[in-house]
């Protein structure tokens, strides 16, 4: 019993001169949640459709002035009145709509010897008239009678059709078609089956490149017109599509 005390004696000495030992918390390395990851986007397969249509047009849009120069700035803005009246007679004489005329450019200004010393020397009236023909037989006779009653230019002569809007719509219908067809023969060389369209998107067509026609589909639903002296053909109606299609195994 002496001796057990003696030893608890020499223990509390020692842990008041020293500070007695502890229990040191073992570290533990901290590694971040990671996010949930997200799945693996299912199988697709997106391709591109075009299509054209080819038909007949059924108005022909024609621009015809004049260009007049004179002495005096009365005689230019006289001479360029008694013009223009004498091309809208031959508007009324050929029973053409007032919804389908207008006046396209209408100037009156001086003229100069040269830009340096700004002298006038006279005066040009410029004048045109855009006019919408709905009879190919009559497109020839307007244009003479315009120039016999004073016009001195043909801008230009343009052939439209009315039935623009419906033609595209058949055309996106057409090229929709086309790149479905496309697809299929895609999916199947690729041992896979077409799904359901998951994206449809239509694509610009860039007037200045020839657009590039995958899979084209082409109609031509219209005859086109011939008169004694002028050829309607037939005016091209374009529509590019791309399509995201599902894939499954076969």
């Amino acid at each position: 019993m002496t001796r057990l005390l003696s030893l608890a004696l020499v223990v509390l000495a020692a842990c008041h001169t020293e500070p007695c030992p502890r229990e040191v918390p073992v570290p533990v390395a901290w590694t971040p949640a990671q996010p949930a990851q997200a799945p693996l986007p299912g199988r697709t397969i997106t391709v591109s459709g075009a299509a054209e249509i080819l038909t007949a047009p059924d108005t022909f849009e024609l621009t015809i002035g004049f260009d007049v120069q004179a002495p005096s700035l009365e005689y230019a803005r006289d001479d360029s009145r008694k013009r223009a009246a004498a091309l809208l007679a031959v508007v009324a004489r050929h029973q053409i709509p007032d919804s389908d005329v207008q006046t396209q450019e209408l100037s009156l200004q001086p003229r100069y010897d040269n830009y340096e010393h700004r002298k006038i020397v006279g005066y040009q009236a410029t004048r045109a008239l855009t006019l919408t023909v709905r009879d190919i037989d009559a497109v020839e006779a307007v244009l003479y009678d315009m120039l016999a009653a004073g016009a001195n230019r043909v801008d230009q002569v343009q052939f439209h059709s009315s039935a623009v809007r419906e033609k595209r719509a058949e055309a996106r219908v057409l090229a929709i078609e086309a790149a479905r067809d496309k697809a299929k023969a895609m999916a199947a060389a690729l041992g896979q089956t077409l799904g359901a369209p998951l994206r449809v998107e239509e694509v610009a067509l860039d007037p200045w490149r020839t657009p590039t026609m995958n899979n084209f589909s082409l109609t031509n639903d219209s005859t086109p017109q011939i008169s004694e002296t002028v050829a309607s053909g037939r005016i091209k109606i374009q529509a590019n599509v791309a399509v995201t299609f599902s894939l499954a195994e076969a």
